[in-house]
């Protein structure tokens, strides 16, 4: 007879499909438990969000589990808790449990610095595609293991808000042969200078990048002035360069007028991530 194992197990190497996720709720529903059946085709449809929250609030922390005791927050995804937010030391010391008992994919890290080499080198990251590190106090030394992280090739979604990161940083970011499947990049509120806008400005390992937040830094005239004239640019749909310490007057003039965005992308406007 198949076990409740064996169908999360298939969950967890295919979390992208649908299939398996529904294969289990018929499964679930032959067995007597039609609420979780019920919920997990809710949410792989989109289903009445009402009906959703109303059966989390009679069974959300019986189907979290242990992640209901560990986890700062966690959220359900298409039928399965799919994001967490915990402590950088829990993590390392319950993350196994946690990932083999759900398709995790958007991890935010708490009191990250003090861990940081250990972080950097668990293999649960390459079961990402979101990791927010905001407010972590990473700096430099952070950024570099970060990039020289080799579990973080199908990452599309990376928060580095808040961590004092400056030009070093973004020399590693840029650098790294592991990033290049991020489409969202925010690096708001740090201490980049022009140069590490420079760096971005004239990188290429950012094929698929959509989003970029550089608010909050000190890139000046020098650095909004390369990445007006960046390809870089032509495939952002999303760019803030909003409260900057020195002037971004001339990138704010460029994005204002249409015939410096692709017409593909006439949407393109500073705004908050």
């Amino acid at each position: 007879m198949i076990s409740d194992e064996a169908f999360l197990q298939a969950i967890l190497e295919h979390p992208d499909e649908n299939a398996p996720r529904l294969v289990y709720a018929d499964w679930l529903e032959e067995c007597g438990d039609v609420d979780r059946a019920e919920f997990i085709r809710l949410q792989c449809g989109d289903g009445s969000p009402t009906r959703q929250a109303e059966l989390l609030r009679q069974h959300g922390s019986h189907w979290a589990g242990q992640v209901a005791h560990h986890a700062y927050s966690f959220a359900f995804r298409r039928g399965f808790i799919e994001e967490i937010a915990i402590n950088a030391s829990a993590f390392l010391e319950i993350g196994p449990s946690l990932f083999d008992a759900a398709p995790i994919r958007l991890l935010r890290l708490i009191g990250t610095r003090a861990v940081m080499n250990r972080i950097f080198a668990s293999p649960l990251l390459g079961r990402l595609r979101a990791l927010h590190l905001t407010g972590c106090g990473i700096g430099d030394d952070g950024a570099e293991l970060l990039a020289a992280c080799r579990y973080l090739t199908d990452l599309q979604i990376l928060r580095l808000g808040h961590n004092a990161l400056g030009d070093r940083a973004v020399a590693a970011l840029t650098d790294s042969p592991n990033l290049g499947n991020l489409h969202t990049l925010v690096l708001a509120s740090n201490l980049i200078d022009h140069d590490g806008a420079c760096l971005l400005a004239a990188s290429t390992s950012f094929p698929h990048l959509q989003t970029l937040d550089l608010s909050n830094n000190q890139i000046g005239h020098a650095g909004t002035q390369a990445l007006a004239h960046s390809p870089l640019l032509q495939q952002l749909q999303r760019l803030d360069l909003s409260d900057q310490h020195k002037d971004s007057s001339l990138l704010r003039g460029r994005l204002g007028r249409g015939n410096s965005i692709d017409a593909r992308q006439k949407n393109v406007m500073l705004e908050r991530v």
